[in-house]
């Protein structure tokens, strides 16, 4: 039997350059700490538009190094609960006070500039002081999601930013005039470069500043809090990158823009062989113009299986070997923070709509039309009214 590249929603893409730049890496007298770290922050800086890039081991450190580094901002940190939980983890991480605010519904983008926060001690605490657990307040700081890609808004946002965007490297802001990444409207912004995102390094991350004090605050975080001297003045950890996972991120940066045209195309053919299903048991994300393709990376595509049947026509795919998944599970319905802030779903309606709908379909470079054709005529027969 053939390989099906549509069996994963997404996966890795590589070829000759990344392997004999890998290899190549393996050779030098450096597996760590060497120069193709540096290399892989300054290209990846120019890519983006930034001044600075602040290479890491996971997208998860980076979201941690950025709001690590930006806590003077203050205590009351907003995301979206429709995202990874290493968002809002990376929150608690930085002894900071995660809130979240509801999503759009077409979008799934965070679409509330203020939010409810959890307690950081208990319940009692929180209400001595005066506040309602509940209640909306303004943030601090907002740490938005690209979701699946596509670039949020940050005109609505008042507070300061710290963009999760690992899922949008290779996309335009959402005013078209810079990349995501170039923190033309934030502070910084974070990436994360896991086998399915836009680009690999294996396991890896990276921040993207303009601020050379954030910059500085990040690296010194990174490893260890040591200084130059060698003498640790403040909390670290071992977040650094290695040569390896440099020398591959180095080959994929220059072929970004090419996978990323690949997943438009791909985008675009689902758009063309499911439009005629749209409000008919199957919701698709907002069809972009031209100029709109810009703002997308086109990470996910995400659809919204309703009438209650999405669970069924996952199993239904599945079945056939097409890795479909879920993104997410929204993070304030996660049990862990069902116990941090105790937020009923009622609070944030159209996360939990998306929670209970979303079915992500494969989409990566390695496919083909012809693999999209495979997946929706599986699909077509899955939603079919009696094939529950």
């Amino acid at each position: 039997m053939r390989p099906k590249p549509y069996a994963r929603y997404s996966t890795q893409h590589l070829g000759d350059m990344e392997y004999e730049a890998v290899l190549e890496a393996m050779w030098s007298n450096h597996l760590t700490q060497g120069p193709l770290v540096e290399q892989f922050e300054s290209a990846l800086a120019a890519y983006v538009g930034a001044k600075y890039a602040v290479a890491c081991n996971s997208g998860t450190a980076a979201l941690h190094l950025a709001i690590a580094a930006t806590t003077n901002y203050g205590w009351n940190v907003l995301t979206s609960p429709l995202s990874f939980v290493a968002t809002a983890n990376a929150i608690d991480m930085a002894q900071c006070n995660p809130g979240f605010g509801d999503v759009d519904m077409a979008t799934g983008n965070l679409s509330e500039p203020t939010g409810r926060f959890g307690y950081y001690h208990s319940d009692e605490d929180l209400r001595s002081r005066g506040l309602n657990p509940y209640g909306n307040r303004a943030p601090h700081l907002v740490v938005p999601v690209h979701y699946a890609g596509r670039a949020c808004d940050l005109g609505i946002f008042t507070a300061s930013i710290v963009e999760d965007a690992c899922h949008a490297l290779g996309a335009m802001d959402y005013d078209g005039c810079s990349r995501v990444g170039s923190c033309r409207h934030s502070l910084a912004t974070c990436f994360s470069f896991h086998p399915v995102k836009p680009i690999t390094t294996g396991e890896g991350g990276a921040v993207t500043t303009n601020d050379p004090t954030i910059a500085a605050r990040m690296r010194l975080v990174r490893s260890h809090g040591r200084d130059a001297n060698g003498e640790m003045i403040a909390m670290g950890y071992n977040y650094r990158m290695g040569e390896l996972a440099a020398a591959l991120g180095l080959a994929q940066l220059k072929r970004c823009d090419t996978m990323r045209h690949l997943r438009v195309r791909l985008a675009a053919d689902y758009y063309n062989e499911l439009l005629g299903l749209h409000g008919k048991g199957l919701l698709l994300p907002p069809l972009p113009d031209d100029k709109a393709q810009d703002r997308n990376a086109w990470h996910l595509f995400p659809v919204r299986i309703t009438q209650g049947r999405r669970d069924d026509v996952k199993a239904a795919l599945l079945a056939k070997g097409i890795g479909v998944q879920v993104h997410y599970k929204p993070i304030h319905e996660q049990p862990y923070y069902v116990v941090r802030h105790a937020h009923p779903a009622e609070l944030y309606p159209n996360a939990h709509t998306w929670g209970q709908e979303e079915l992500s379909l494969p989409l990566h470079a390695g496919m083909s039309s012809a693999d999209v054709l495979y997946v929706v005529a599986a699909l077509r027969e899955a939603l079919r009214p009696n094939s529950a």
